[in-house]
């Protein structure tokens, strides 16, 4: 008989194997299918995850913050800077602002602020704030002495949109403003922020024509760390959001590392159980492994046997794992989980369903389950064909 290659008896012994071994079969493909299900359900999670965060970068950050030269404590020449940036191949979106403190009083209340002096529209590409706002308008900033606030200022203040609150800080121009609208405040923002035009923030302040910060986004979020480069050049203070936001990277960086090991361990565990299956299988049919070597098989096609069938059962359990694995996700695609969103509306666990990550689980289950055979196989391939046939 044929060494090396699969042969029609290597195939037959191992299908008359999977068959009349139904408690083996099942014990072993359910182990690995439950596996691969919970890989396939960590995966698609994590994955899921990983595109919401990337995605509030993409969407809802900006690139690369640009403030002061070192010394300044303006961007005094901003208008040529913002050409320049915009010069810069793969600039998508540039949002200059003015930032400072106020106190904002209304009646008897009295709250810190951060001002925060922008242009409605530019801001908007980079934040997508408007979609926040759910009273008045982002826009409305623009005509005069006019301030959007976020709902929990507003709530401390206990004013309401077209109410007016006076503004005040020790070497700044007191000034009335005109609630014009309030937002929900997007996660992570700080609650004291209220937004005026720049002009307002300017005359507020009485520094002139100044900014404190610009905001870039771009086509290609990587390229951040080489834009950022290129401005520091000119003598600018400019982060990438790497450098803004390092918690986000070791986030998916922490949280990818412990699901894959958990996923490999899981796999392990399942696939050594098929080992096990083989190793007890190797002992029950030594008298028939005997017979086939007295016959002709060689010790090769013995071990071609166990780990075609090691194989097989590793396969069985993928696909199974794999449409469970589906199903699970889909399942929890579906739900809606009251989370702490703005506006606390429910929303969707974030899942990605990636046929690629699917054939990578299924193909690892598959390969743990042949190593995971080898010892059996080996261990059937060595017997001496007369001690064997004597049991």
């Amino acid at each position: 008989m044929r060494a090396g290659i699969i042969s029609d008896f290597e195939l037959s012994v191992v299908s008359r194997h999977i068959a009349h071994r139904r408690r083996g079969t099942i014990l072993s493909v359910a182990a690995v299918a439950l596996a691969v299900a919970i890989s396939i359900t960590f995966v698609s999670m994590q994955e899921g995850f990983q595109g919401m965060l990337f995605d509030i970068i993409v969407e809802d950050l900006p690139h690369i913050t640009v403030s002061s030269q070192e010394g300044d404590d303006y961007i005094y020449l901003y208008r040529s800077l913002m050409e320049d940036i915009w010069a810069i191949p793969g600039v998508a979106a540039v949002s200059p602002g003015l930032a400072t403190s106020a106190t904002f009083s209304y009646k008897d209340n009295l709250e810190s602020v951060q001002i925060s002096g922008i242009n409605p529209i530019d801001i908007d590409k980079i934040y997508n704030i408007a979609k926040y706002v759910y009273q008045g308008d982002l826009a409305s900033i623009q005509d005069g002495k006019r301030v959007v606030i976020g709902d929990k200022l507003a709530e401390r203040l206990n004013v309401k949109v077209g109410q007016t609150v006076y503004a005040s800080f020790p070497d700044a121009k007191s000034t009335s403003l005109v609630v014009s609208g309030i937002f929900s405040l997007p996660t992570g923002w700080p609650e004291d922020i209220a937004f005026v035009s720049i002009s307002t923030a300017q005359d507020f302040l009485g520094d002139g024509d100044v900014l404190t910060g610009i905001d870039v986004k771009l086509e290609d979020v990587y390229s951040a760390e080489a834009v950022a480069a290129e401005l520091q050049g000119q003598g600018y203070k400019a982060d990438s959001w790497q450098t803004l936001y390092p918690d986000i990277l070791k986030t998916l960086a922490i949280e990818k590392f412990q699901n894959n090991l958990i996923m490999l361990l899981i796999m392990i565990i399942a696939a050594f159980g098929i080992g096990s299956v083989m190793y007890m299988l190797v002992n029950e049919k030594t008298a028939e492994i005997g017979m086939f070597m007295a016959i002709g098989a060689r010790g090769g096609s013995i071990r071609n046997i166990f780990l075609l069938e090691s194989g097989i059962l590793g396969l069985m359990g993928g696909v199974v794992g794999a449409i469970f694995g589906l199903a699970v996700s889909l399942y929890l695609q579906s739900l809606e989980i009251k989370m702490n969103a703005p506006g606390g509306q429910a929303i969707t666990l974030p899942i990605v369903i990636n046929p690629e990550s699917y054939l990578a689980i299924v193909a690892v289950a598959v390969g743990l389950s042949l190593i995971a055979g080898l010892y059996p196989a080996r261990k059937a391939s060595r017997l001496d064909p007369a001690i064997a046939i004597n049991g």
